[in-house]
């Protein structure tokens, strides 16, 4: 269709503070469906005035104006050219659902609202679920709806995620912050946000102490009540999206999981061979056609909300999961990765030990890139499969068992996984627990079973290729350190050095394997 655009914006008053809202219109006097998008990423437009910001965004949203669709976009309470103070998902239900009505007594409304978003801006519309009747559709990417596992994994806490809250909080507000990415492994943590933000961030503060699912807070409205079943029973058409190397991808499965068959029929997962902003990044590969908009089209998005309208073609299925076959670089769709047999792969034989100092913690790559070589400075162990006998494809999640001991009453255990062939060893996966989160409580040296479950892959595993198993404590970029003693690290203000024992022989990894 033709494209005779008409834009403007309008400061919405929401609870006494003025939010930023732009409208972009095909027409100026029809009505359309209206795609909805909040953001706090906008501190780059904040000092132009407000015709250039138009101008700026109208470019990204043209695509969307010319098939017949409203967008409007606002920036998030306190962020770009909205007043308040930005603290990351205390106002997004209210600011959400206004913005919402609002809409609804709109001349353009033709009666449809679509969500969308990604990462941050995806969990800002699980905020305000249940979705009313006419949000007819929506797509969220690479961020999961449990702010549980978001802050934690097994009960360790990932330093990326606090390290974006600090950044964003308050980020107009002047404070002057003092911290940086080990911050927050300081001792103890109580306390932290007075010490690095000059402002008591108590939402952060009872974050920190909630280092169990099961704790209180992550029942209450800022640690994701609503936030947590969004999609579940959602019971519109969601077009989820991720990749292999996401830290959030394990939660985005168990979102496809979790959806109750009704909305999942309706629904759609692409997965690709990529990371959060799905992409090839130094020190990593490149795959054939491993972007979404490079195998499914740069207007990929818009496709499917015109599907939901109008039954358009897509290039993959509903109601399924299509995902990136890695290395042997193809997409398919189908099932939920789990038609598979799996094959148990022995770690060796005896014993090995490593020394865990949470005063100088092991770091190591992340997924997606080229594993560090194996060193011998004793504060990690490698292990490796025999060479594979002929080509096999693994998908799904990949478990292991592993039998050890620790010098300390409690410890952490992590556990790498990488694709080690004659040119590089490609990183896979982690995962991470300790003994006491695990076990409920540990006496120090005992010998104990640790479980580990990586988050879901599909990748070929080449004739001559093996598996390199990096066994450590924690790994520095992701995790705060564990202190090596029992009870709530919120509170520990001392570290105890721990000497960690792998008994290789009566530990297994599970290999799912096609068949």
């Amino acid at each position: 269709m033709n494209c005779d655009c008409y834009l403007y914006y309008e400061y919405l008053n929401v609870s006494g503070e003025n939010l930023f809202t732009m409208i972009f219109l095909p027409d100026k006097n029809k009505k359309y469906p209206v795609v909805v998008y909040r953001s706090p990423y906008v501190s780059a437009v904040v000092d132009k005035p407000e015709d250039e910001i138009l101008q700026t965004y109208y470019k990204t949203f043209v695509g969307w104006l010319k098939r017949g669709y409203a967008v409007v976009y606002q920036h998030c309470r306190g962020q770009g050219k909205s007043t308040g103070a930005f603290v990351p998902y205390i106002h997004e239900r209210e600011d959400g659902l206004t913005l919402r009505e609002w809409i609804r007594r709109q001349s353009f409304y033709n009666g449809e609202i679509f969500l969308l978003g990604a990462s941050y801006t995806a969990s800002l519309h699980y905020a305000t679920a249940p979705f009313e009747d006419d949000v007819k559709g929506a797509i969220f990417e690479v961020q999961d709806s449990d702010r549980y596992r978001l802050w934690y994994r097994n009960g360790q806490m990932r330093k990326g995620h606090a390290n974006w809250h600090f950044w964003l909080y308050k980020s107009k507000c002047g404070l002057n912050k003092k911290y940086n990415i080990d911050s927050f492994s300081e001792r103890p943590l109580k306390n932290l946000s007075d010490r690095v933000l000059g402002d008591r961030a108590e939402d952060f503060e009872q974050m920190l102490k909630a280092q169990y699912p099961s704790d209180d807070f992550w029942n209450t409205r800022f640690g994701g009540r609503e936030t947590k079943n969004a999609v579940t029973n959602a019971n519109i058409p969601i077009l989820l999206s991720t990749g292999y190397n996401d830290f959030y991808i394990g939660g985005m499965f168990d979102m496809w999981k979790n959806m109750d068959e009704q909305t999942k029929r309706k629904s759609a997962f692409l997965v690709s061979p990529y990371n959060h902003s799905d992409g090839y990044v130094e020190g990593g590969l490149s795959f054939p056609n491993g972007k979404r908009s490079e195998q499914f089209g740069a207007e990929y998005k818009i496709d499917w909300i015109d599907n939901i309208r109008f039954g358009t073609p897509l290039l993959y299925s509903k109601g399924e999961i299509t995902y990136y076959r890695t290395f042997e670089n193809t997409w398919k769709s189908g099932g939920e990765l789990s038609d598979t047999k799996e094959i148990r792969i022995p770690l060796g034989k005896g014993e090995k030990s490593f020394e865990y100092n949470p005063a100088n913690p092991t770091a190591f790559s992340a997924e997606g890139t080229f594993a560090e070589e194996s060193d011998s400075s004793g504060d990690y162990i490698s292990v490796y499969t025999k060479p594979f006998e002929r080509d096999v494809f693994i998908k799904g999640k990949i478990k292991a068992k592993l039998k050890v001991a620790s010098s300390c009453d409690d410890s952490s255990f992590y556990v790498r996984l990488s694709i080690k062939n004659n040119q590089h060893s490609y990183v896979l996966r982690h995962d991470i627990t300790s003994l006491c989160y695990q076990l409920g409580d540990y006496t120090k040296n005992n010998i104990v079973t640790l479980d580990f479950s990586f988050d879901e892959y599909a990748f070929l595993l080449k004739k001559g290729d093996c598996l390199r198993i990096d066994i450590a404590s924690t790994d520095n970029n992701t995790y705060v350190v564990h202190t090596n003693k029992k009870g709530n690290y919120y509170l520990q203000d001392t570290v105890e050095k721990a000497v960690n024992t792998v008994y290789l022989e009566q530990s297994y990894f599970y290999v799912p394997v096609e068949q």
